[in-house]
C-alpha cells in the first residue's frame, strides 16, 4: 500500500498539477482537474491511514479506508466521464485494481486472525 501512496503522489504532481498549470487546458477541464486533485489527496490520506490500520491490526478500519480510497478515485472518474483521456483512464484502471486487491488481501488476512 506504501507503493500505491507513492504512485498516487507522483500522479498528482506529474500529471494533475502539470495540466492545471498548462495554459492550453480549458476551464472545464481545470475544474475537473482541481476536483480530482482534491479527491486524489483525500484518496492519498485514506491509503496512508490504511497502512497504519494494517500495522496496528485494525483490519476493519483498513477495509473502510481502502473503500474510501476507491470512492475518491470513482469521484474523479465521474468528473472525466465526458472526456476520453488515456492517461487518466490508465491511472483509474490501475487504482481500481489496487483497491480491489487490497480489499481482498485485508479480508483474507483478517479471516486468518
Amino acid at each position: 500500500m506504501k507503493a500505491t501512496a507513492d504512485k498516487l503522489e507522483k500522479f498528482i504532481s506529474t500529471v494533475v498539477e502539470k495540466r492545471l498549470k498548462d495554459p492550453k487546458t480549458d476551464e472545464s477541464d481545470k475544474e475537473c482537474l482541481q476536483q480530482c486533485q482534491e479527491v486524489y489527496e483525500s484518496a492519498l490520506d485514506a491509503i496512508q491511514k490504511s497502512v497504519e490500520d494494517v500495522s496496528s491490526g485494525d483490519f476493519f478500519k483498513a477495509n473502510v479506508d481502502v473503500s474510501a480510497f476507491s470512492t475518491n478515485i470513482d469521484t474523479c472518474d465521474e468528473c472525466f466521464s465526458g472526456m476520453i483521456d488515456p492517461e487518466f483512464q490508465k491511472f483509474d484502471d490501475w487504482a481500481r485494481g489496487v483497491a480491489s486487491d487490497c480489499l481482498d488481501k485485508i479480508v483474507k488476512y483478517s479471516n486468518t486472525y
